[in-house]
């Protein structure tokens, strides 16, 4: 049996025998029976036997070891579960070791935490299990958070402000002008008119400024696209000699071969090659912010799909050395504890025999892994890998089976050779690997799926299907299924595929669905969670962020459930209604949805016995998400039942690149 198939063992039996412990014994001392153990099912608290990941109970002063409390309860809150057996409780008991001992009444938790154990009030709050993000970019992340941002423009104007602003305010910093303005979240389908920038946009916002010359790049909101300024084209070496790449296009000048400063897909890695790579330094300060920003938002755990930057292109093998190394940074701040919360993490496929030979892509590993002796869980792992099928509908590279309604000669198509991605996927899953694979577009969703599909007849339907409650094929995005939509899920399904999709990428296509589709292929074929859920796909939900948008869970979740921003007009509610998800389902998504995703079921995205103690406090009920304004707000954040971000007597408020 494998360690996976051990762990969702495990797992199942904690929900079935143990969601409660009796409410007349303590577990922390000594019971009847042969054992001397208590009446606890899982033995927890036997004195002959006790789990070795808990902390000695051995302490100076105490004159009864086993008197000392191995947990804390916290109570008056309405605690979500996510178990469907028992959805709500009023109480949990936490270990000292980051593990959920006891879920149910007050009474029922104390009696099994001990009668020594301190009580936690949260006042009334609301508990969830930790968000878990099932698809985003950490050191990206990061990064953006200090860059331009364009996302609010809402045309040329703006666009040319916000730019020169940026540009003045490193000018005072930068001796030479080589500093390189670095950002995005420009979307031109929000724009009227709606017509792509270029590159005298960058020059017109610099005329002014100090450095008029200064390099400037910055990505679509999707990070499909994105707009260099003629010096940046300059330094990497893009003028009218230079060729479009396999998978990406150079956009030009109409009527001439010179470059306009519009690039798309793989094209976009000549530029990104020609900007200075950032120090190791700037880089563990960049995840750092992300990590605060994630932990204010409840997310305790994210699938990370590496460095936007080190992406394009990524289809041939070796060619994204930067994620590699990013994954020692990753590695070396959990070995010394400055990981504050899990991370996943997937690399390219290309690269999938290292990553069948990677020490660390199972499940995170009991252990004394960060060498302080406290028998701390690892937090970083590589799960598995990530190919790109196809790019985005904003950009038209999606690939779709009939042509763009409003570019008639154009169907998108693949970013690699989709034959040697087929035989990726089955090398890979033949070897036990986990593949994501990005596909946008309704003939990328088909090619998924019929690799997924190759693969479990190679390999049989086990290597292809679940195993301990995770998930070998992961459909990213799959935005635009093929029609009939309920065949092509039950495809999905057929083939134990999971979809780990964006809701709130549904409010930014709203803008270019209807144009670049027609109203029928978007309406029919477009963000269909509903049939996917009803034909047994698994979902998972995530953002991408920084790509497209914020990764705030609870914009995301109030979008699955509304499909569009409130007060949009007509033209702005392309998408079917009925494939409108409930707040339960889209928590779901959002919790063990996206730990399904990761292969961490069991571990992760449920508060019941046997579980991290990973968990959120929030100010008001996140089911009530469809109804007002206002979002919940997380008021605390728990990894391991330590409050790792908020306010309140157990908590500091994150707030410098020093605190992890």
């Amino acid at each position: 049996m494998t360690s996976r198939q051990l762990l969702g063992a495990f797992a199942a039996l904690t929900a079935s025998l143990a969601l409660f412990y009796p409410a007349g014994q303590s577990p922390h001392r000594s019971g009847g029976g042969e054992s001397g153990g208590t009446s606890c099912p899982l033995g927890y608290g036997r004195r002959d036997d006790t789990d070795a990941r808990l902390p000695s109970p051995h302490v100076p002063g105490y004159s009864d070891p086993f008197a000392f409390p191995l947990a804390r309860v916290f109570a008056n809150a309405t605690i979500w579960t996510g178990d469907a057996t028992i959805p709500f409780a009023e109480a949990m008991a936490v270990t000292d070791s980051g593990r959920v001992m006891a879920v149910g009444s007050r009474a029922a938790v104390v009696a099994a935490a001990g009668a020594d154990a301190p009580v936690i009030s949260l006042e009334g709050r609301h508990v969830i299990p930790g968000m878990q993000d099932a698809h985003l970019h950490l050191v990206s992340g990061g990064f953006r958070l200090t860059q331009l941002d364009l996302s609010k423009c809402a045309g040329k104007a703006d666009f040319v402000a916000a730019t020169k602003a940026a540009a003045e305010s490193l000018d005072s910093n930068d001796g030479d002008g080589s500093t390189w303005l670095l950002g995005g979240g420009w979307d031109e389908s929000r724009w009227d008119p709606p017509s792509f920038p270029d590159a005298s946009w960058i020059a017109e916002a610099l005329a002014e400024t100090k450095f008029p010359e200064r390099p400037v790049w910055v990505l679509r909101a999707d990070a499909h696209a994105g707009l260099a300024s003629l010096s940046a084209l300059a330094a990497a070496n893009v003028d009218e000699t230079a060729a479009d790449p396999p998978g990406g296009s150079i956009g030009r000048v109409a009527g001439t071969n010179r470059p306009n400063g519009l690039i798309r897909e793989n094209a976009i890695g000549l530029i990104t090659a020609a900007i200075p790579e950032p120090s190791d330094e700037q880089r563990i300060a960049a995840y750092r912010r992300a990590f605060r920003y994630l932990l204010s938002l409840g997310i305790t755990s994210v699938s990370d799909f590496g460095d936007i930057d080190a992406l394009a292109g990524s289809f041939r093998k070796g060619a994204a050395e930067r994620v590699w190394r990013d994954f020692d940074i990753l590695q070396s701040l959990d070995d010394s504890g400055g990981l504050p919360l899990r991370v996943s993490a997937y690399a390219p496929l290309a690269d999938w025999e290292r990553v069948r030979d990677h020490a660390k892509r199972g499940f995170f590993e009991d252990g004394d892994t960060r060498g302080d002796g406290d028998g701390s869980l690892s937090r970083f792992r590589v799960a598995g890998c990530k190919a790109f099928l196809d790019g985005s509908l904003g950009a038209r590279t999606a690939w779709f089976q009939d042509p763009y309604e409003d570019d008639p000669g154009n169907t998108g198509g693949p970013v690699c050779d989709v034959d040697e991605y087929e035989a990726r996927v089955v090398a890979a899953d033949a070897a036990g690997l986990q593949i994501a694979t990005h596909a946008i577009g309704d003939a990328a969703v088909a090619a998924a799926v019929f690799a997924a599909e190759r693969a479990a007849a190679a390999n049989g339907a086990v290597a292809a299907n679940h195993d301990g409650g995770s998930v070998r094929f992961r459909v990213e995005h799959a935005q635009h299924m093929p029609l009939p939509v309920e065949r092509s899920a039950g495809r999905l399904a057929d083939v134990g595929a999971l979809a780990s999709v964006q809701p709130s990428h549904a409010l930014l296509d709203a803008f270019a669905a209807s144009g670049r589709l027609g109203a029928r292929r978007a309406r029919d074929g477009g963000y269909a969670f509903r049939s996917l859920v009803e034909r047994g796909v698994p979902l998972a939900f995530g953002t991408d962020w920084p790509i497209v948008a914020d990764a705030n869970p609870f914009f995301t979740m109030r979008a699955a459930v509304t499909r569009h921003e409130q007060n949009a007009s007509d033209a702005a509610r392309p998408w079917d209604d009925a494939q409108a998800l409930t707040p339960r389902r889209a928590l779901e998504a959002y919790t063990a949805g996206s730990a399904r995703a990761s292969g961490t079921a069991g571990l992760l995205g449920t508060l019941w016995r046997g579980a991290m103690a990973d968990f959120a406090v929030l100010d008001k009920d996140p089911l009530g998400i469809a109804s007002g304004t206002d979002l919940p707000r997380v008021l605390a954040t728990y990894v391991d039942g330590a409050c790792v971000f908020g306010e309140g007597p157990e908590c500091a408020r994150v707030g410098s690149d020093s605190d992890f």
